[in-house]
């Protein structure tokens, strides 16, 4: 009785082991260049009707020690999926690295499906997605921009923290903070080199294990489409390590930024 349930334990352990393991590969709109976490996943994606670019990450939790390829497939008027691209992931085998990016450019519209092979060409992991034109902006439209409906217009934006901004400038700048009396007060600059062409932007700080737990959720109000930055003040209760995503008021997701507490 006792071996069955020491193997019935260790195939449970075995078992989510393997899970854990599984390879994925993922369309975002973000990522931690420093751990390859992804934020800003969607099935379907809208893009200029010139182009644009979205970042495929690979994750797995074993150091990558090959070249990857990235293999693309298109599907046809007969709906069956065939060769579209391929592509070589720039991954460095000595930087120990856990994950690759290719920040890829689509296009053309349609179904598509994403694979990452090894060096042997085996497949390790396979996703899909849509892929659709941005609508022309028409008379019914807002006074925005459509510009704030497209992620890759705030490519350029950055996002620092520290004590207090001040013309844009941000004083005590750093991403490092220490818990005194419970709380910590910061603020956090969001800039653009150009007008965010937004009504309001909306940060969603998470903490926790893989960023998972949502501790707070604020909006703030933006006064003119021509701002190009705005002041952010956050107030956390718990040492750890934070991520904030901020969104526009269209859920066009902006930028993230990470900061620790001591």
């Amino acid at each position: 009785m006792k071996n069955i349930s020491l193997f019935f334990l260790l195939s449970l352990v075995f078992g989510f082991n393997a899970i854990a393991q599984t390879p994925k590969v993922e369309l975002c709109e973000s990522y931690n260049k420093e751990t390859g976490k992804t934020s800003g996943l969607y099935k379907a994606w809208d893009i200029p009707k010139d182009g644009g670019y979205i970042y495929i990450v690979y994750n797995q939790d074993k150091t990558i020690k090959d070249k990857l390829t990235l293999d693309v497939q298109k599907k046809n008027k007969n709906g069956d999926f065939v060769s579209y691209d391929t592509k070589t992931f720039d991954n460095d085998a000595a930087s120990s690295k856990k994950w690759a990016m290719y920040d890829y450019l689509f296009t053309e519209a349609g179904e598509y499906k994403i694979s990452v092979r090894d060096n042997k060409n085996k497949i390790l992991a396979t996703t899909s997605t849509d892929i659709g034109f941005m609508k022309d902006k028409t008379d019914s439209d807002d006074d925005s921009d459509d510009d704030a409906k497209d992620t890759y217009y705030y490519e350029n934006t950055s996002i620092t923290f520290g004590d207090d901004v001040k013309n844009a400038e941000v004083i005590g700048e750093r991403d490092t903070f220490k818990l005194k009396n419970g709380k910590v007060d910061l603020v956090a600059l969001l800039y653009n080199d150009d007008a965010l062409k937004c009504k309001s932007i909306t940060v969603s700080i998470y903490n926790g294990k893989d960023y998972e737990t949502l501790v707070d959720e604020l909006t703030f109000t933006i006064e003119s489409l021509d701002w190009n930055w705005v002041k952010l003040p956050i107030s956390v209760k718990e040492k750890g390590n934070y991520v904030v995503d901020i969104y526009n008021n269209y859920d066009t997701f902006i930028n993230s930024g990470y900061f620790t507490v001591e």
